[in-house]
């Protein structure tokens, strides 16, 4: 854990219909004294939407620097999903795609605008999905997290529903092309 990290701890009791997948997932990350709280929840988020067996964040927090925000891989260390969120930049996309065959990119709605005039109004040209909620949900999200969180996160019908100790959010998963 990098100096000064503040180390988040978090069980998700997902239940998502659509896949399906019925899980509680038990995690610990850093958040590096330079991510915004927003981008560390989106990280969460990711980790619950796009969970898979094997999926870890990055070791090292954002510290280390090429690495994909979190990862599936297999037993030698090969890349098998590479997930980032937030607003990455093209060439990252691009590397992400020359190393393995699933890219994925979560992110919300107020960063996909920016998002796509940094690209001429449009998503980045890359081989993979980009996953969007609601600025309305992670944004509550990012203000209220405290170091050790419990939600019940239930996905149904392309709908991200979220309950905390405090709050009850919900949210459209966009999957914009």
């Amino acid at each position: 854990m990098a100096q000064g990290s503040l180390l988040y701890h978090g069980r998700i009791q997902l239940s998502d219909t659509d896949r399906p997948c019925y899980e509680t997932l038990v995690l610990s990350t850093p958040q590096h004294p330079s991510e915004k709280p927003e981008r560390l929840v989106l990280r969460l988020l990711a980790y619950a939407l796009l969970y898979e067996p094997g999926l870890a964040f990055r070791k090292g927090g954002l510290s280390q620097g090429d690495a994909p925000d979190l990862a599936v891989q297999d037993q030698s260390g090969h890349i098998l999903h590479w997930i980032d969120v937030g607003t990455p930049a093209l060439n990252r996309l691009q590397k992400a795609a020359r190393h393995t065959s699933r890219v994925s990119v979560v992110t919300h709605d107020g960063l996909l605008l920016r998002w796509k005039r940094q690209h001429g109004n449009k998503l980045p040209d890359f081989t993979g999905q980009v996953i969007s909620l609601s600025r309305e949900l992670v944004e509550p999200l990012a203000r209220s997290l405290p170091r050790r969180f419990e939600w019940q996160l239930t996905i149904s019908g392309s709908i991200l529903y979220l309950d905390t100790t405090d709050l009850s959010l919900s949210s459209p998963i966009e999957r914009p092309g």
